[in-house]
């Protein structure tokens, strides 16, 4: 006899169009998935219903309930209902999908097929397991159609493969003959990896789950921990439905109750394994950078910084603000791109005589040209702050993209040459990735005045969003991982290093020895080293 668990049911009974199913480990997330893409109740009459709408009962399942007798189908009693299931490897269908599975689809008659990685059942109906990891693999879903579409483990993936792949879900045919089921995809993870930042904000920071009665105790673990349920869904303004409904592992009584050895384990973590694995917390998660981020701390709301209460007072603060009068130097930072996953990236930042760092504002744009991007940069700052490029001592690039040449068919020229066009005299930012990013540790670690050195304002929205969900590049610990969304990031980095490290001065007769002189005359190299130049340039 087969016994659903409660979250289970939820999943299959479900109304939205995108599921996000899980949040912790032992959740039961994959038998979960198995369960609701099979068994899901499509269609269900009672004996009066049939009879009086004509319906045919044939392939219809029977029940009595409370004496009257109910039809009903699953989803695999639809001879055209197709559904796959994608992990990233062959290996990981094996050991947990297909074990999964295998509990529950022959009870109902399926039969797996190893050669085409297929359930068949009696009524037609097929259930695919394929991998999904790279361009090959991405490759089998472009074509079909599937009524159901599954990812396991969504934080392992970037948000673009994804996009790509759940377009295969549709249900562009009519289902045995007239009945059209509507598509649905599910998608099933546990919080941390490259994809944690996207999933949190696409599901979870959207449909946040809430607390489902009054924490519990837990004499064996000697633990409390807060029952969740799901929020109802959110709708985009394409009218699309999306549910986060949170399984943890206590949701599960086959693990939680006879199986302690799985929580002790869980328990022996540390705090941050704990959070997430055990309690299914995504403000934290294991493998992340910058661990440090502390909302309260790196973060200053902009109405409290320019003492203002509402909207409109705060543009005009924002544009009546005095940088150097209150004793700041302005600097300003760029890393190039293009396309929306590759966005451009501008910060503007503010720095004490005590060299602490106020990360004012910043430009994530896709789409514009490198003149636009000039152009854009300087409409932002008048805009905005009423400021203009020469109230900024530096303006530092990515060493690379700028620099490179370029060829227009008739002349060459560099992006470095589109800004100057434009009064914007680029200098040449430091790529060592390690060492920006142990600069970035010790801009964001606490001193001992309880603050960082460097903070940024609540307006700086891809910065506060991105940096705190950078997860550590899995083959390299002292770097980020580049998948992610690292834009900001970069573009801080070469600020810091600038900032800490300073430029190499080619001694050449000018008259004009200012240092902008110099820079906008390209007598200063554009080189980010250690020296004495940068700190009798910084020191005040």
């Amino acid at each position: 006899m087969l016994e659903f668990l409660p979250k289970q049911v939820q999943l299959m009974n479900a109304k939205a169009d995108v599921i996000l199913y899980g949040g912790a480990r032992g959740g039961a997330k994959t038998m979960g998935t198995a369960l609701a893409i099979a068994l899901e109740v499509i269609e269900i009459y009672t004996d009066r219903e049939m009879s009086e709408r004509g319906i045919n009962k044939k392939g219809f399942r029977m029940k009595i309930d409370n004496g009257i007798r109910i039809f009903y189908k699953y989803l695999i009693d639809y001879r055209n209902y197709m559904g796959v299931v994608a992990r990233r490897t062959i290996p990981a269908i094996n050991t947990n999908t297909l074990v999964e599975m295998g509990k529950v689809y022959p009870y109902f008659r399926g039969k797996f097929n190893k050669k085409d990685y297929c359930w068949r059942f009696p009524s037609g109906a097929k259930i695919y397991l394929r991998p999904l990891s790279d361009d090959d693999t991405l490759e089998f879903f472009q074509g079909p159609n599937f009524h159901r579409f599954v990812v396991e483990e969504l934080t392992q993936y970037e948000q673009e493969m994804i996009e790509m792949a759940e377009s295969c879900c549709r249900s562009a045919e009519p289902i045995d003959d007239s009945f059209r089921i509507p598509a649905k995809i599910i998608y099933t993870t546990n919080p941390g990896g490259r994809g944690h930042k996207w999933v949190k904000e696409k599901f979870v920071d959207v449909c946040p789950p809430l607390p489902d009665g009054e924490q519990i105790y837990v004499p064996k673990f000697d633990i409390y921990y807060q029952p969740l349920k799901a929020n109802k869904p959110y709708v985009t303004k394409s009218g699309e439905r999306l549910l986060f409904i949170p399984s943890l592992v206590f949701d599960n009584p086959h693990l939680a109750e006879k199986d302690e050895r799985y929580v002790s384990n869980l328990l022996n973590k540390n705090k941050i394994l704990q959070s997430m694995w055990l309690f299914g917390r995504w403000d934290k998660f294991a493998g992340q950078f910058f661990d440090m981020w502390n909302e309260d701390k790196h973060v200053i709301d902009e109405y409290e910084f320019y003492k203002v209460k509402g909207a409109v007072e705060l543009i005009e603060a924002r544009r009546l603000f005095d940088w150097k009068e209150n004793g700041y130097r302005l600097y300003m930072s760029n890393d190039y791109g293009f396309s929306e996953k590759s966005a451009w990236a501008c910060g503007m930042y503010a720095v004490a005589k005590d060299m602490s760092i106020i990360k004012f504002d910043e430009i994530v744009e896709s789409g514009l040209s490198i003149v636009e991007q000039a152009q854009y940069t300087k409409k932002i700052l008048h805009d905005r702050h009423r400021l203009y490029i020469d109230d900024f001592d530096i303006v530092v690039a990515d060493p690379k993209s700028y620099w490179e040449t370029r060829d227009a068919g008739s002349n060459f020229y560099t992006f470095y040459d589109e800004y100057a066009k434009e009064g914007i005299y680029l200098t040449k930012g430091k790529n060592d990735r390690v060492t920006g990013a142990a600069a970035m540790v010790d801009a964001l670690r606490m001193q001992p005045n309880g603050l960082p050195r460097m903070r940024h304002l609540s307006c700086c929205q891809n910065t506060n969003s991105s940096i705190p969900n950078l997860p550590a590049d899995p083959r390299n610990p002292n770097d980020v991982d580049t998948k992610t969304f690292d834009h900001c990031y970069d573009e801080e980095r070469y600020f810091l290093m600038m900032l800490l490290g300073g430029f190499v001065e080619i001694n050449l007769d000018k008259k004009d020895t200012s240092f902008r002189a110099k820079l906008k005359a390209g007598i200063i190299a554009n080189e980010t080293v250690q020296g004495e130049f940068a700190r009798d340039y910084l020191s005040y």
